[in-house]
């Protein structure tokens, strides 16, 4: 079992199983914040009040180089295809293309429960426990702080789940504002989005 840090500062359509569509809208002035009773302060989340936080986000899930796949978070079946379906490998242009589909979820739903086989048909089992992996409440993500806009809220992030093979990740995917476009001749640069690493384990 493999568990990264947060990060400070921190498929083309065949190969995906579920074309899930759906983003979050970005927070304005009058968005209520949802912390349970006891938790962290309600915030605009905005890099000058502090660490970005997050008490609700989106779930999506994704399976490649498997036989058939059932994935469960809480009360959501978010994937359920049969043993006789074989989702195919695919490369690192997958990641850009994963993302959330079940939106405006609270924190946390319950365990996420995924049964499916490898890629020689093995049998697998697999809970994970949201609420333990993003036990601090912060998002991740993998920009320098220095390089963002510190009066841009952070919508709610994207919580990906990807079964490949005999591996199990969690991404988390925060739309992060930048003080200014990395490409100065294209001014829609001036904001990321990028699947960051959580939490990895084989099977």
């Amino acid at each position: 079992m493999h568990w990264l840090p947060p990060l400070r500062g921190a498929l083309a359509t065949p190969l995906l199983l579920l074309a899930l569509q759906g983003c979050a809208a970005p927070m304005t002035a009058d968005t209520p914040r949802y912390p349970p009773p006891g938790h962290f302060p309600a915030t605009m989340n905005r890099l000058k009040d502090g660490p970005y936080r997050f008490w609700q986000h989106n779930f999506g899930a994704y399976c490649f180089d498997t036989w058939g796949c059932r994935v469960a978070y809480g009360p959501h079946v978010v994937v359920d295809q049969p043993e006789s379906r074989h989702f195919p490998a695919a490369g690192a242009e997958r990641l850009a293309l994963m993302h959330g589909g079940y939106i405006g979820l609270k924190n946390f739903q319950g365990p996420v429960v995924i049964d499916w086989r490898a890629a020689d048909r093995s049998p697998l089992h697999a809970e994970l426990d949201l609420a333990q992996i993003f036990a601090d409440g912060r998002m991740r993500y993998d920009v320098p702080d220095v390089e963002i806009n510190p009066d841009a809220s952070v919508p709610d992030p994207d919580i990906v789940l990807e079964v490949y093979d005999r591996t199990v990740r969690v991404y988390m995917k925060a739309f992060i504002s930048l003080k200014r476009p990395r490409d100065p001749s294209n001014p829609h640069t001036n904001a990321v989005d990028d699947n960051v690493l959580v939490y990895e384990h084989n099977y």
